[in-house]
């Protein structure tokens, strides 16, 4: 799960430029805004970091995402504004909108589908080896860390506890290389910009499946650990989203 509001976007695009310096086009940095927008990871409203920051975070030129932004205020999905207050903000989208540009929403969502599949396969084996190898301490930080995102009910705090526990779940599981894999795949996905749905549901969902995962591994229940952290990394990003069909990332 990924960011919400405004005040996630900053923290959202650090540390991505090696993954996007190879893949980002205009039309790429607009798809994942585009997508972003369609789940309502990107509400109306929300303040896209100014251009030079968004540049550097994602690793291409300031000319391009200017192109990206463009290409959004001439479908009418971003409002440009100059002055004191001035910057980009995500404009009201309406559902007729959205249709418009199914077809493409589609397209870059199917091109995310392996990589979601591979999350969670790699999910699996992480919370496989930490039912194995956690510590007394680590377990105690993963299961704070699920009762801290059960606690939380906005999108962007949640997402960011999301994040916290499944950090720690891949040091519990004590293997560098499968937490660098999951980490160029969650990089790749999300490319600046979280894809994932939100809502109360999903939310309730996640948790509960958090909570699972945590007794499988204080278990010492590898095969269950694993099965159960798969799975929710299938339901919970690989869903259709709002406005659109196709997985969300």
């Amino acid at each position: 799960m990924g960011i919400g509001g405004g005040e996630d976007v900053d923290d959202g695009l650090n540390g991505l430029g090696e993954i996007v310096a190879t893949q980002s086009t205009p039309q790429q940095i607009a798809d994942h805004i585009l997508s972003a927008i369609a789940v309502g990871a990107l509400p109306e409203g929300t303040a896209l970091p100014p251009e030079r920051e968004l540049a550097a975070a994602l690793g291409v030129s300031r000319s391009s995402v200017r192109a990206a932004l463009d290409r959004l205020q001439r479908g009418g999905f971003v409002d440009r504004r100059r002055g004191r207050g001035g910057g980009t903000f995500i404009a009201p989208v309406s559902p007729a909108g959205l249709r418009g540009v199914a077809d493409r929403l589609e397209s870059f969502r199917h091109g995310q589908r392996g990589a979601l599949e591979a999350r969670a396969l790699v999910q699996n084996g992480i919370a496989r080896l930490a039912a194995q190898r956690r510590t007394d301490e680590e377990l105690a930080l993963v299961r704070r860390l699920a009762a801290d995102y059960a606690a939380q009910h906005e999108a962007g705090p949640a997402r960011a506890a999301d994040a916290r526990f499944h950090a720690a779940l891949a040091r519990a599981a004590h293997n560098e290389e499968l937490a660098a894999i999951a980490g160029d795949l969650d990089l790749r996905i999300n490319t600046g910009f979280r894809h994932d749905p939100f809502s109360a549901e999903l939310a309730r969902r996640a948790a509960l499946d958090h909570a699972g995962i945590v007794e499988a591994v204080a278990a010492g229940d590898a095969e269950r650990a694993g099965s159960l952290c798969e799975e929710h990394f299938r339901t919970t990003t690989m869903l259709t989203a709002p406005g659109g069909s196709g997985a969300a990332g």
